[in-house]
């Protein structure tokens, strides 16, 4: 089973290899990846998440598309890591910006963590957002994610150590 989008109009479906320029081109936008540890240096390097993410392999990377009726990319979601014990993985997720600020990243957020519990028997899903992404800390706490600590020097952004609150969701 897929994760649902309750939105009318909005889809999750695997990501696939021709999805990659929307992805790099939204990415590319001004302020799209201002907030987090990305290093676009072309669009090759969305090639490698693309190819590890398999859906229905419960142990490997899960990355879905968010589109639209027309099949048109506007963001992602799903988990570029996965651990066995506790059984979970790390989410993440980005929108394209013109869809930013009408809660489609909360909504697409808690569908796949809802489907990680279920179809994937996760115990817990951490997320990470930079301490001065409160947009992210928004997205994260509307789809049911706490805040569980402030990890310092956790990863480069521009090129200086920045500091990432760890969120976690638990099934329940």
């Amino acid at each position: 089973m897929m994760p649902q989008l309750h939105r009318v109009g909005l889809h999750l479906r695997p990501i696939a290899m021709s999805d990659a320029p929307a992805w790099f081109e939204y990415l590319s936008m001004p302020g799209a990846v201002e907030h987090t540890s990305w290093a676009l240096d072309g669009l090759q390097v969305l090639y490698p998440q693309i190819a590890a993410s398999n859906p229905f392999n419960r142990d490997a990377a899960a990355l879905f598309a968010i589109v639209d009726d027309l099949d048109e990319l506007i963001g992602t979601v799903g988990f570029h890591t996965v651990w066995a014990a506790p059984r979970g993985g790390e989410m993440a997720y980005n929108l394209h910006p013109a869809h930013w600020g009408l809660g489609i990243a909360s909504e697409a957020c808690d569908a796949v963590a809802q489907w990680a519990f279920a179809e994937r028997g996760y115990a817990r899903i951490d997320a990470y957002a930079l301490d001065s992404n409160t947009a992210s800390m928004r997205v994260l706490e509307k789809s049911g994610f706490q805040p569980v600590e402030l990890m310092r020097a956790l990863r480069v952004v521009d090129g200086q150590p920045r500091d990432f609150w760890r969120y976690r969701r638990e099934r329940g």
